[in-house]
């Protein structure tokens, strides 16, 4: 009759190890909205990292450099010449504020037998 007793108590009563239902935490509406402000902040963390070059975009590192700038000559304060490696291919380029313009296109095989 004890046993019986002390069941029908402990259903009556609250449970120790249950936990109070908490009114104070936010609903799924504004968990979304707190996840989107979130992911915008940091965003806007890593896009303003990346202005100052504080940021790689050549990520992750260890990556091997698939352009390789070999030469860079000034030919004016807003004009210079550029020879750079690409894919087995050796680029004289112009840059400047009208764009980048290349100037001449060799294959390095062809180059080096020369």
């Amino acid at each position: 009759m004890t046993a019986t007793a002390t069941v029908s108590v402990a259903a009556s009563g609250p449970l120790p190890f249950k936990a109070a239902a908490d009114t104070a935490l936010p609903n799924g509406s504004q968990w979304g909205l707190a996840l989107l402000v979130c992911c915008a902040a940091l965003a806007l963390l890593l896009w303003w990292l990346r202005s100052r070059g504080a940021v790689s975009s050549a990520w992750p590192r260890g990556r091997l450099a698939r352009v390789e700038v070999l030469e860079a000559h000034a030919l004016g304060p807003q004009t210079r010449l550029v020879v750079a490696r690409y894919g087995g291919r050796q680029l004289l380029l112009s840059v400047g504020p009208a764009g980048t313009q290349c100037l001449r296109d060799d294959d390095i095989a062809t180059e080096q037998a020369t």
